[in-house]
């Protein structure tokens, strides 16, 4: 899995699947505490939240320079829009979105921002009504983004490895990384990197404490070597909720007795 390409391909298999790949690159550098780096990491840690904020003032950034001397684009513009469209909805299950109502959502926003650059490269981005449906429609558009499901858990989740460095000191496994994480359908699991001296075997008796520290409830972690089985790695499973919790209800007729027939 050293090849870039073999782990792009992977990777595309896995968001195809519906899982949620992350790699998690951290870091010792401590900046100093200033207002400006406070307000840098706010935003870099709600850029999931922000994301609708950040595609709306690219948007008008391109509005903007399209009136300004290309007016005469708004026809391209719109044929790119409704090529992006057709593209997302029907191969959009290569570019990580395997269900059909998020490639209709990716579809309808791309038209929609296509439709509006357009529109605002002609009549102006800051002519009435353009910005009204700039504020409107985004807001719509987020709205959905603001509560999938899987976006929501993957923020959840790469939060909660952030403070990764903390949780490992206190459970006993200073020095370990996080090298990568995925979110699924029943919860997350995450490679990680152990330092030197700790093994598979000192995370194992650990798990009560990851557990906890983790904020799971019990039995919902399980630790597996990774698949090069070299000592000094290891792999966590979290699940947020257990598939075998609650049985599986039986469509057929009901009987009370094995002599009654069915």
């Amino acid at each position: 899995m050293n090849n870039p390409r073999r782990m792009r391909r992977q990777a595309r298999r896995i968001r195809r699947g519906g899982m949620q790949p992350m790699m998690l690159i951290t870091g010792n550098d401590q900046l100093p505490e200033t207002a400006m780096v406070l307000v840098l990491r706010w935003v870099w840690r709600y850029r999931s939240e922000l994301a609708p904020l950040y595609a709306a003032a690219a948007v008008l950034g391109v509005a903007c320079w399209l009136h300004a001397g290309h007016r005469q684009w708004w026809t391209l513009t719109v044929a790119i829009a409704a090529g992006a469209a057709a593209a997302l909805t029907g191969f959009g299950g290569r570019l990580g979105l395997p269900s059909l109502v998020e490639r209709l959502y990716a579809a309808v926003t791309t038209l929609a921002a296509g439709g509006w650059i357009a529109g605002a490269a002609i009549a102006g981005p800051f002519i009435t009504p353009m910005p009204q449906l700039l504020t409107i429609g985004g807001v719509v558009l987020a709205v959905p983004w603001w509560t999938h499901r899987r976006r929501r858990a993957r923020v959840r989740v790469e939060r909660k490895l952030e403070a990764w460095p903390v949780i490992a000191e206190a459970v006993g496994l200073a020095g370990s990384q996080v090298m990568s994480a995925v979110v699924d359908v029943w919860g997350w699991r995450a490679r990680f990197r152990l330092a030197r001296g700790q093994t598979i075997t000192d995370v194992i008796a650990r798990i009560p404490a990851l557990e906890s520290g983790l904020g799971t409830f019990r039995g919902a972690l399980r630790v597996y070597p990774t698949p090069d089985d070299l000592a000094n790695r290891c792999e966590l499973r979290v699940l947020d909720m257990d598939p075998h919790a609650d049985a599986i209800p039986w469509p057929g007729p009901s009987v009370t007795s094995i002599t009654r027939a069915h």
